[in-house]
């Protein structure tokens, strides 16, 4: 018995001194100033940008970007059982980033991928599709964010 709370403190001591923080932990204090221009595409996926890239709206900033964003997201049967019913899609979304700054524009495409397999119920499947829209459009701002 005082053995496990030997280990125990052990392990809590340890990790407590490792120096573990957050990979995006000080995503706050990024100097940028993203004003978005204009959102093409999939509303939903848009509201999600928009949202997200709204952190980075810093007036006192020295790098003003504009952002111009096409996004496209698409729900392909991958694979369908005996009955011809699809039984797992494929979700893909591929977001295209015109960033202009101080005249000079970059263009940054970043693709996502998931398979996904199908619901129970159609509640389900949508909730978890929108689920991994989340994740994925979080997953290609975070890129964006590092390309910048």
């Amino acid at each position: 018995m005082i053995l496990k709370f030997i280990k125990a403190g052990l392990i809590i001591i340890f990790l407590y001194g490792c120096g573990y923080t957050p990979i995006f932990s000080n995503s706050n204090n990024i100097d940028l100033n993203i004003n978005i221009i204009n959102l093409e595409g999939d509303k939903e996926i848009n509201n999600l940008i928009s949202q997200k890239l709204s952190r980075y709206q810093k007036v006192n900033s020295e790098k003003n970007y504009n952002i111009k964003a096409v996004s496209k997201y698409q729900k392909d049967s991958l694979t369908k059982n005996k009955e011809g019913n699809t039984t797992n899609y494929r979700l893909s979304l591929e977001i295209s980033f015109i960033a202009t700054i101080n005249s000079k524009s970059k263009r940054i495409v970043i693709n996502e991928k998931f398979d996904m397999k199908k619901g129970n119920t159609v509640f389900e499947e949508e909730s978890y599709e929108k689920f991994i829209k989340e994740n994925m459009t979080n997953l290609i701002i975070q890129k964006l964010l590092q390309q910048l």
